[in-house]
């Protein structure tokens, strides 16, 4: 019977419709064809729920679709999905992010996809770390069509219950936070979620729902944590915070968080609205809500309610409940999320080039969405209600921009054809690592490679992502880029493989429409370091929570710098990418050493300022594990976390990474300025005084110290301001024999900075240059200090008398030596002066060239240690290379033994 037919039958009655039930069946022998129309329908059985909320097993350990760079859960903690969105919550003992305990969500991804960018998102009971409360129970619970990780915390008279929550088919995850007064305690004032995204992981757009003029967009003010007047400033009466993806990966992803409201819910029963707001950070976003209604009302937060805030609490039996939604997009841009929250018309249009941004701003002129382009170019925005005309900005990667007005008169809403002018290609070398640098030459832009075409700004100031540059990095392998597009113009482009080798220039000229080559020369190598290898030993890569560079991206950029030994130290995890090596063909032109960045960023009652930052290599990677088993950091003093890192790895190296901090994110992050108790280390005084001791206070259970770590990062890239002062520390420490080498690394994360600049010149015997080393051989070599750490000039370094010879890192034995320094360099670095250090003082200073032998007579009337520094000016080339960065080397000391007893003392003794 046609389906019309059988429609008809239900209102008319089976009477009427018998003639056509015969005419349209086909008759069966029994004569029951007819009757079998009638006859109940037995419905499908509902599909099986996909809904699953429970704490990973071994057992089940491969049926959790974990996946994405950022993607860290393991055994222990919990998981929680409904087939299309999968997070994860950490177990009770895993920390992470900047509180300590488990509890944090640390996972959010689509199931199929494995896209997780998500870093860490904290609830800040009374808005700081110190007050933060950590689960101390978590339970699974599916009921109906709800699946539930909850969360509960008790501290100073305050349970805190946290529930994530999946609906059955739902597009979006549920946050709800409780916060009660159970008994007495601290005040509760405001709390928040803290959502951390460090050097824009995640790229913040801010935007209001209920007061649009509150929507910033990408365009944040700078927030002076330390200035009242700041922080209203930047406390805006915004819900959404929308997390823009980074586009580097296969799979991209963008996050939208909401916090959609926050009430107080009184012993009787009765809810109160409470004040929200949203302070965005370049590094990290804050949701927040004051615990009690304002006595005068007002859209924004004002001075008086900073003063009121000082004397809200909780009353036993009051409690306050905030609700979070997060929405997931699957691309890198603001429109996947605001195309979920918007229901007014859509905007259409197409564009000749598929790697342009389109931004959308409304009739008041505030920022609306922004979205990239579909693959065959087209894109299609979903608008807010009230938006009745748009200006809409198309961006290039090469920064030619088209502004349109349109009015929203029809329901098609076509901005048309957006069409850029036609760029030139340039086809790359092949088959040799080198880097390729461009810049504009006469009217012409110097070209951005990895913009995000997002336009972040604060304060009115463009910040950069971490993946903008003016390079190409190649690894003479077969996935480099063939070609590259360039603006019409005239370039500058300089080819270089890093401090050993020299730089050549070209001038390139792009016509639209044609394909251009260089007649590019393969670097000339101008160093030839036999045994001495160059590693950089602190290294990171999109594994990290602060980065979204790809590794097999870090490892190409890492060989075009002409680099051997790449320790990569993510931060408080570990990931084994040994295998990216010959995946990529590049066997015998790196070494990859698994490491991790061990990362204090919670204040407890161990660390009441956090264990700073401290890497430890080679450790193994434990896939299964939280974090693929990294080391325990929080809530241990640095001593505690050394003895962990022995238990696991007894000889790993320990080393202390950038103690000190120009101009750091929080106070927290460098060790010598705070040494976990508030304290900064003083130089000048000794290691037993009142500043200093609590670097020689042993723990009771394994004996170590918090001095006790193997080497010293003296030289990081991104620290660079610092130098002298982190240097100045390490001779405290060789003066009262805390014997401890000196490194130099780049803590590279994307390719904005250069990797491997500083970096390590490691001496191991009877290597040739050949790649792998023997681990073991390598790690003792640069514990011992057979290593000299340069951002470009090359040292050769040895006390010598008749009878002996001796290096970097060794003792001289004697009162009087010729102390030999060869100095080389690649002709783009020079250098000015050699200053020689005898315990940590002025020893001699010279004026030097490279290429010099220079030969000092060192005398000696005490045990001592020399130690050798040769600096420049940065030439016209260099600043184009590695901008940040001047000619500096530093070799580790040579100890003398003055008295020949075999016993180096130190020139003050430490206790």
């Amino acid at each position: 019977m046609h389906k019309w037919t059988r429609m008809l039958c239900l209102p008319l009655g089976l009477a009427l419709c018998m003639g056509a039930i015969a005419k349209t069946e086909t008759p069966t022998d029994d004569g029951l064809a007819a009757v079998e129309e009638f006859l109940p329908v037995e419905e499908a059985p509902p599909p099986p729920s996909l809904l699953r909320a429970e704490q990973i097993q071994s057992a089940s350990f491969d049926s959790f679709p974990r996946g994405g760079p950022d993607s860290i859960a393991g055994l222990g903690d919990w998981w929680l999905t409904n087939g299309k969105i999968c997070i994860a919550v950490s177990g009770i003992n895993h920390h992470a992010g900047i509180v300590a305990g488990g509890g944090t969500l640390i996972d959010v991804g689509h199931c199929e996809r494995g896209d997780d960018q998500w870093t860490y998102a904290n609830i800040l009971t009374g808005l700081a770390k110190e007050t933060a409360i950590p689960a101390s129970k978590i339970s699974a619970l599916i009921d109906g069509g709800h699946a539930d990780i909850i969360t509960v915390g008790e501290s100073d008279g305050i349970r805190q219950t946290v529930t994530y929550r999946l609906f059955e088919g739902g597009e979006s995850l549920d946050i709800d936070v409780q916060i009660e007064r159970i008994g007495d305690g601290r005040a509760v004032q405001m709390s928040g979620l803290f959502t951390l995204y460090s050097q824009r992981a995640l790229t913040p757009f801010s935007l209001s729902s209920y007061i649009p003029d509150a929507t910033l967009g990408f365009k944040h003010p700078a927030i002076d944590r330390n200035k009242v007047s700041s922080l209203l400033e930047g406390m805006l009466p915004s819900d959404w915070n929308i997390l823009v993806g980074a586009d580097t990966y296969d799979t991209a992803i963008s996050y939208g968080v909401q916090l959609a409201s926050a009430e107080l819910i009184k012993a009787n029963g009765s809810r109160q609205p409470l004040p929200r707001f949203l302070a965005v950070f370049p590094d990290y976003s804050l949701h927040g809500w004051m615990t009690r209604p304002l006595w005068f009302q007002s859209e924004r937060l004002t001075w008086l309610s900073l003063l009121q805030n000082q004397f809200m609490d909780l009353e036993k039996g009051e409690r306050m409940l905030a609700k979070f939604k997060v929405l997931l997009g699957d691309r890198a841009d603001v429109a996947t999320v605001t195309d979920q929250i918007y229901t007014g018309p859509q905007l259409r249009g197409y564009v000749n080039n598929v790697d342009v941004s389109v931004a959308v701003w409304d009739q008041d002129d505030r920022p609306v969405t922004q979205s990239r382009v579909a693959a065959d170019g087209s894109f299609n925005i979903r608008l807010p209600k009230h938006v009745q005309w748009v200006k809409m900005q198309a961006t290039a990667p090469w920064g030619q921009k088209i502004t349109r007005e349109l009015s929203l008169a029809d329901a098609r809403n076509d901005s048309g054809r957006w069409v850029f002018r036609k760029n030139g290609t340039l086809t790359l070398p092949r088959g040799v690592p080198m880097s390729l640098y461009f810049f504009g030459f006469g009217d012409t832009a110097t070209p951005e490679f990895g913009n995000d075409l997002l336009g972040f700004t604060e304060q009115g100031v463009s910040l950069p992502g971490m993946m903008r540059r003016n390079r190409i990095d190649l690894a003479g392998v077969d996935s480099d880029l063939e070609a590259i597009d360039l603006p019409p113009g005239q370039y500058r482009v300089l080819t270089a493989r890093g401090l050993e080798f020299d730089v050549k220039e070209y001038l390139l000229t792009v016509v639209a429409g044609k394909t251009s080559q260089l007649p590019i020369v393969s670097p000339k190598r101008i160093w030839y370091g036999g045994d001495w290898h160059s590693a950089d030993l602190h290294v990171h890569s999109g594994a990290s929570f602060d980065s979204i560079l790809p590794f097999d991206e870090r490892l190409r950029s890492f060989v075009a710098q002409g680099a051997e030994v790449l320790v990569a130290s993510e931060h408080n995890r570990l990931i084994d990418q040994r295998s990216r090596v010959a995946a990529l063909g590049l066997e015998g032109k790196v070494q990859v050493v698994t490491g991790s960045e061990l990362t204090g960023m919670s204040r407890t009652a161990k660390a009441l300022t956090t264990v700073g930052h401290s890497n430890a290599f080679p450790l193994t990677a434990k896939p299964m594990e939280f974090a693929g088993g990294s080391p325990q950091v929080e809530d241990r003093a640095l001593r505690e976390v050394i003895a962990g890192v022995r238990e696991q790895s007894p000889n790993a190296i320990f080393q202390l990474n950038h103690p000190r901090a120009a101009n750091p994110i929080d106070a927290d992050l460098a060790f010598f300025d705070h040494l976990s108790v508030g304290k900064r280390y003083d130089p000048m005084q000794s290691l037993e005084s009142f500043n200093n001791k609590s670097l020689l206070a042993p723990d009771p259970v394994s004996g170590f110290r918090d001095i006790d770590f193997d080497v010293i990062e003296v030289l990081n890239g991104a620290e660079f301001a610092v130098y002298s002062q982190i240097r100045d520390d390490w001779f405290s420490l060789l003066n009262q024999g805390a014997r401890r080498a000196a490194t130099g690394n780049s803590d590279s994360h994307g390719l904005r900075s250069v990797v491997a600049a500083p970096r390590n010149y490691v001496y191991v015997p009877n290597s040739n240059k050949q790649l792998p080393l023997d681990e073991g051989a390598f790690v003792d070599a640069v514990r011992a200090g057979h290593s000299f750490a340069t951002t470009g000039p090359l040292l050769a370094v040895t006390l010598r008398d008749a009878y002996s010879e001796v290096g970097m890192g060794d003792t001289f034995s004697g009162r009087r030596g010729e102390l030999h320094v060869q100095i080389d360099a690649a002709p783009w670095v020079t250098v000015d002066t050699l200053t020689l250090w005898v315990n940590g003082e002025i020893y001699r200073q010279l004026k030097v060239a490279v290429g010099d032998h220079k030969v000092i007579e060192i005398i000696a009337s005490e045990d001592s240690y020399v130690v050798v520094e040769v600096s420049g000016q940065p030439s016209a080339v260099y600043r184009a290379l590695m901008p940040d960065l001047a000619p500096l080397a530093l070799s580790n000391p040579i100890y003398i033994d003055a008295d020949g007893n075999g016993e180096w003392r130190a020139p003050r003794i430490m206790n």
